[in-house]
């Protein structure tokens, strides 16, 4: 059941639209219509988050944006108004949608549709999660691989793991950039070397390279919610973390030292 919070400053519009969101998911639980800004604060700050909030944008004693000038809200929002000067500001907040008054059944269907479609998706991202750290968890149980001989012209050359500052795949090859900026080809894939190598030190950061801990220099936000990885030595192409893999990559990052 999804447990919804209205602030709504118009008594009429409050009903109308807790009538309207219960007409289209009978399952939900509207906790509460709010009518201002200082008892939405006192609201938020005294009860259990609720899973959606439809909140008005001009309220009797000021506009809605005071509210998280007062108080973090962590739950999606569907903002209300007769006005579409706010948009912009809106979705700089955590706005799945701008529904402008008078709100038409369909607006506000697509509006809810959309929510649960986030809460959806969040769902796989953190069974995603919990089926990463399982793996991680499963592999730091294993023997990890410590020494390699690597074939280099007419010899064999010996290195230990923590020599490997990042492995990439170039040109169908596995190559593996050392420490001191040298390169070596592997005769392994990467899926073999994920699976060897200590996982306290080394992390699968995407299909084309596994990185040491020992070589991040940075960690840059990049756009799309995911995270650009500087290295020492660099690499000539970008290392990136996807966003469903960002969590995963900052438990190990944090915990696994």
């Amino acid at each position: 059941m999804t447990r919804i919070l209205i602030v709504e400053d118009e008594q009429p519009a409050g009903q109308y639209l807790t009538q309207l969101i219960q007409k289209i998911d009978p399952k939900t639980e509207i906790l509460d219509v709010i009518e201002s800004v200082e008892t939405a604060v006192a609201w938020l700050e005294n009860n259990v988050v609720p899973d959606l909030i439809f909140l008005d944008v001009q309220l009797g004693d000021g506009t809605c944006f005071q509210i998280f000038e007062q108080i973090s809200i962590g739950c999606p929002v569907i903002f209300t108004t007769a006005h579409d000067e706010y948009a912009l500001r809106a979705f700089k907040l955590n706005s799945i949608d701008y529904l402008l008054k008078p709100i038409r059944p369909e607006a506000l269907k697509f509006g809810l549709d959309k929510y649960y479609q986030l809460n959806e998706e969040n769902a796989i991202t953190k069974v995603k999660y919990l089926e990463e750290l399982m793996h991680t968890q499963i592999l730091n149980q294993r023997s990890p691989r410590r020494s390699f001989l690597v074939p280099y012209r007419d010899k064999l050359i010996p290195l230990r793991d923590l020599d490997f500052a990042w492995l990439t795949i170039r040109n169908g090859l596995v190559v593996a950039t050392l420490h001191d900026d040298r390169n070596f080809v592997i005769d392994k894939s990467l899926e073999e070397l994920e699976n060897q190598l200590d996982t306290n030190n080394f992390f699968r950061a995407n299909r084309q390279f596994i990185i040491s801990r020992q070589c991040i220099t940075e960690i840059e936000l990049y756009f799309n919610g995911r995270l650009l990885i500087r290295t020492s030595p660099a690499s000539a192409n970008q290392i990136l973390i996807s966003k469903e893999r960002v969590p995963v990559f900052k438990k190990w990052f944090e915990e696994l030292a």
